[in-house]
């Protein structure tokens, strides 16, 4: 019995190493372009004012080593600005370069790619399943305002 439970989990891992794209080696020129316009502008979904005149804003920053960082940004009424990072990885999903993956059922399928908007459907769960959730988002280059 151990020795299946042992078999199935390696199955397993198989199955899911084998979901994502990893290509080994050199990148064609749109594919290239693709990984620069991702990699090479940090982008926002914008600031989020609130009435209170707090404020939101996420700022993501994707690195080419497959990791990106997400930086949340917090201000309050009184002007308190509080940040938090999060860290994580990503990587293609299809060989088109098309949809993002960043693990678990953690997909965004691009739309549009350029160098003034990134928009995606950011979704959970697999294409198809009754219970998958996709929401769309538009992302813009992050300017920092200068106080």
């Amino acid at each position: 019995m151990k020795r299946i439970i042992v078999f199935f989990a390696v199955i397993v891992q198989m199955v899911f190493l084998s979901c994502c794209v990893e290509k080994q080696g050199y990148y064609n020129s749109g594919e290239e372009s693709i990984i620069a316009l991702i990699c090479d502008i940090t982008w926002t979904g914008g600031k989020k004012e609130y009435e209170d005149g707090s404020s939101w804003e996420s700022i993501w920053n994707f690195d080419k080593d497959g990791t990106y960082t997400r930086t949340n940004v917090e201000i309050d009424k009184d002007g308190n600005k509080k940040e938090g990072e999060i860290r994580g990885r990503w990587s293609f999903y299809t060989p088109n370069f098309s949809t993002l993956y960043f693990g678990g059922s953690h997909y965004w399928d691009i739309k549009e790619l350029d160098k003034t908007i990134f928009s995606f459907y950011d979704r959970t769960g697999e294409l198809n399943d009754p219970l998958m959730s996709k929401e769309y988002v538009e992302f813009y280059p992050y300017n920092e305002e200068k106080d």
